[in-house]
């Protein structure tokens, strides 16, 4: 994941956020992001002035998946739970979020499929190293923290910038070109983890 190496410099603004959340069930922080993306997809499905309320809730979205973990390891509550409800809770979060730009004004139903098949496939990739008794697998350029950052920039752009171009009859707009960009990236990063995995059992 690109966004690894920027860890500790987020880490200056999550940690006092997460004193501030430190009496908060981890799980409930957890549902609280579900929420939040589901309305970022309502939203932007939506388009035209709601993007800027699917910019928001998208922020509070990625802000509350970083903060669960951070504060079930300082209250030391980490649990394999836990751990399972995060990371079913993001794929869904991931979806709804993908969803909502696939089928707004500015989407495309085929790109989008792809997108989601990109994003999904990454994932699985990832824990199924973990699954098979490897370390779990953020390597690559399609990690979530990447696309949530992206999405953020793009649904901002997209508030901006309402021009697109045609090609074979299809209106690419701002969020078209990130579907495409999460469908390549994706599957090749999807790809590259499984020959890793491969190389190592």
């Amino acid at each position: 994941m690109v966004l690894d190496s920027y860890r500790k410099n987020a880490d200056k603004f999550l940690d006092p956020l997460t004193k501030k959340f430190s009496k908060a069930n981890p799980n409930i922080i957890s549902i609280l992001s579900l929420v939040f993306a589901a309305l970022a997809g309502i939203f932007y499905y939506l388009s035209h002035y709601f993007l800027l309320l699917a910019f928001i809730f998208i922020i509070f979205s990625a802000l509350f998946d970083a903060l669960d973990g951070k504060v079930a390891r300082l209250r030391n509550i980490q649990s394999s739970k836990g751990d399972m409800l995060d990371h079913v809770f993001d794929r869904y979060s991931d979806i709804f979020i993908i969803l909502g730009m696939t089928f707004s004004i500015y989407g495309n139903v085929y790109l989008g499929l792809f997108a989601i098949i990109g994003i999904l496939l990454t994932s699985y990739m990832g824990t199924q190293s973990q699954a098979l008794g490897l370390k779990r697998d953020y390597s690559g350029i399609a990690g979530r923290a990447d696309r949530l950052v992206l999405i953020i920039i793009f649904s901002l752009l997209q508030f901006f910038i309402t021009s697109h171009f045609i090609v074979y009859s299809v209106d690419i707009y701002a969020t078209g070109l990130l579907l495409i960009w999460f469908g390549l990236a994706g599957n090749i990063n999807a790809i590259t983890r499984f020959f890793d995995m491969y190389k190592s059992l």
